[in-house]
């Protein structure tokens, strides 16, 4: 090959820009699918947030009236005994 022959004619490098193109277009729809998707994992990543918040508050919430219930059935019989022993008091004095 000389050095003054082109390496590629008109129509290929034509052609060659045009396939370049159609890759392009391509690319960026591609490219804009993924910001969709990324868009929407966003939102369903701060919906997960707001409802693991939600349920560490309903935990919160029933651990307390377990705590709560757990409570009274050990004091309920202190309480029993102590007011048994008030009624007992007074009916005898």
């Amino acid at each position: 090959m000389s050095e003054k022959q082109q390496w590629y004619n008109n129509q290929q490098l034509f052609e060659q820009i045009n396939a370049m193109s159609k890759d392009f277009v391509g690319l960026r729809h591609e490219m804009q699918e993924t910001r969709n998707m990324i868009k929407k994992y966003n939102g369903l990543r701060e919906k997960i947030d707001v409802v693991e918040g939600k349920v560490k508050k309903i935990e919160a919430i029933t651990e307390g009236k377990k705590t709560f219930a757990e409570a009274i059935r050990l004091w309920g019989g202190w309480l029993f005994a102590l007011i048994t022993l008030a009624v007992l008091l007074v009916d005898k004095f």
